[in-house]
């Protein structure tokens, strides 16, 4: 999460006292003692002290930068601790983009309830182009949208994108061509491609590295959130309006008012809100202990990126993982409508279902997480045990629904399908806590980048999965077993790669 040789941890320190004292005496000037005397780190011995002049830290507050191949969990005895998470300047950040996600995701699945009443049930291909056109956008748009946020800050390619993609959503309904559909998905997921990245340089700097695990927790809640009224809500308002057109109308225009509160409410850097009065001077300094985007980068190694292995394990099990679910998230409706012939009233109902869990076992999990490392357990062990439960479990409950078969609604089938699927999605929220946090770990003045170019391979997953999934299902209903096998399998396999390559200290200086 942070730059040097491992995961860099700033510590906290007092306003500057007389800065030319220390150089006088021999190098790194003191801070917040008098001349000639030594700073008091209490860190672990194995820490080198390196000052940094970080452009966007105030002359109070510059932190010294600690750099140790893992990071260690700062002593409670030897910092002053702004500990409150809920209710503080941070966790008001988290949930601006927890509502932004939320919005995003409304407008991702809202095509997933409009497209049953779109198109025929025998239209499984066609249903599979349109499902897949958001991710050729998706994918186009992460690594340039990564650049720009590095270049330009994340706020203002955060509220480009929520711009873009409520103008879009709205634009659907103007007109039934098929190909106007397309292109207008592509564009709205473009917009989409650019949210994460634009989001991991704000969590850099806002959050330190021993809370990021519940941090993203918060954020990532919301894709649940926006996936569970797009999916229960969406069938209402086209029994209420009469028309498929009502969903996109109103996901389009709730993604209006949060490009409103982004641009009024959402400061980029602590010190922004803090210049506004808002954020105190001891939450600035817990901040500072574990803060890591204090230097940018002049150039981007791409080579290093493309060949570096335990990287590159990220980067596969961020395919596998967005493999299943985007799957379940674009064809969940069209399964129980499909396979078990409920209605629409309950096709909604139990397509909310499985993703409910996924925000309350994120948050337990990624608090789990927090807490093995505030009792000293390494951080690569927790990295990869949460990453190994979070993808091993659900291909096991995948698998299993490959032995469902069609019948009607609440027959023994069904009620095994649905306590399945139910656990099977919600596990995924334990991976909050471990692949999803590593592009912090391994490049915190690269997240942008990092992430923007798995995120790219990720959005394929979204492409070719609804395609595949399609043309399977076209030649017949009952090949479902077919395409939850090929989930388990690919969960397994990332899985198993990320266990056996990954790392957790700073790979990217």
């Amino acid at each position: 999460e942070f730059p040097g040789v491992g995961p860099l941890c700033a510590m906290h320190t007092r306003p500057m006292g007389d800065a030319t004292a220390g150089a006088k005496n021999g190098g790194i000037p003191q801070r917040g003692r008098h001349a000639g005397s030594a700073p008091k780190i209490d860190i672990g011995a194995t820490a080198k002290e390196v000052d940094v002049e970080d452009p966007k830290t105030t002359s109070e507050h510059r932190p010294l930068i600690l750099s140790p191949m893992e990071p260690k969990y700062p002593s409670r005895t030897s910092t002053d601790m702004h500990s409150s998470f809920v209710g503080s300047a941070r966790f008001f950040v988290l949930v601006i983009l927890f509502l932004v996600n939320s919005g995003m995701y409304l407008a991702r699945i809202n095509m997933s309830v409009a497209i049953v009443y779109m198109y025929d049930d025998d239209e499984e291909l066609s249903k599979g182009i349109v499902l897949s056109a958001f991710y050729w956008g998706y994918a186009s748009s992460q690594v340039l949208a990564g650049y720009l946020a590095a270049r330009y800050g994340g706020k203002v390619v955060l509220s480009m994108s929520i711009l873009g993609c409520a103008l879009g959503t709205c634009f659907i309904p103007m007109h039934n061509s098929p190909t106007f559909v397309i292109v207008m998905r592509a564009f709205v997921g473009m917009c989409q491609g650019a949210c994460y990245p634009s989001q991991m340089p704000i969590l850099s700097d806002w959050i330190p590295w021993f809370e990021r695990s519940r941090a993203l927790s918060v954020i990532a809640s919301g894709e649940s959130v926006g996936t569970i009224v797009a999916l229960f809500l969406g069938p209402y308002l086209v029994q209420i309006a009469g028309d498929w057109q009502s969903i996109f109308w109103a996901t389009g225009f709730i993604n209006l008012l949060l490009f409103g509160v982004v641009s009024v409410c959402l400061d980029e850097t602590p010190e922004e809100m803090q210049a506004r009065g808002w954020l105190s001077d001891s939450e600035l300094r817990f901040i500072n202990i574990g803060r890591s985007r204090l230097i940018r980068p002049k150039s981007i190694p791409w080579v290093e990126f493309l060949s570096n292995i335990p990287y590159l394990s990220v980067v596969c099990i961020h395919f596998c993982s967005d493999w299943g679910y985007l799957l379940i998230l674009s064809y969940l409706p069209s399964y129980w409508r499909n396979v078990y012939q409920v209605s629409d009233s309950e096709m909604a109902f139990y397509s909310v279902l499985p993703c409910i869990g996924i925000p309350l076992v994120s948050i337990v999990g990624a608090t789990f997480a927090d807490w093995l490392l505030s009792k000293k357990v390494k951080l690569i062990t927790v990295r990869k045990a949460m990453s190994a439960v979070g993808l091993w479990a659900p291909a096991l409950c995948f698998h299993l629904l490959s032995y469902c078969k069609a019948c009607r609604a609440n027959c023994p089938a069904f009620r095994f399908a649905l306590a399945t699927m139910i656990i099977g999605v919600s596990l995924r929220g334990i991976q909050t806590g471990g692949w999803a946090s590593n592009y912090l770990d391994i490049g915190p003045s690269y997240v942008s980048y990092l992430f923007s170019i798995a995120n790219s391979v990720g959005a394929v997953s979204g492409i070719l999965a609804p395609l595949v999934t399609g043309a399977i299902l076209n030649d017949s209903i009952e090949n479902w077993a077919t395409v939850f096998n090929t989930v388990a399998s690919l969960y397994f396999l990332g899985g198993l790669v990320f266990v056996s390559f990954a790392k957790a200290h700073v790979l990217f200086r």
